[in-house]
């Protein structure tokens, strides 16, 4: 009778951890596309950014109003 009726699953080796800045490095294909998501993922989070920084103005104008006039300003 065996033991183990199932085979353990083996270990997955470990990728070296600078494998993707190597792959980076030496495909010219990989590196543009590497560099296109980067950079579409930098102006997504400066899109984020300002988003934000609007809303906080907006939200901001809107106590400022509150207190000093006593009326709610500008609602978006």
């Amino acid at each position: 009778m065996n033991p183990h009726p199932h085979p353990q699953p083996q270990p997955q080796p470990r990728p070296h951890p600078l494998a993707e800045l190597v792959r980076i490095e030496s495909d010219p294909a990989y590196r543009a596309l590497f560099c296109a998501e980067l950079d579409a993922a930098i102006q997504d989070r400066f899109a984020n950014r300002a988003a934000v920084v609007a809303e906080v103005q907006a939200a901001a104008d809107r106590l400022r109003a509150l207190i000093l006039h006593g009326e709610p300003g500008p609602s978006t």
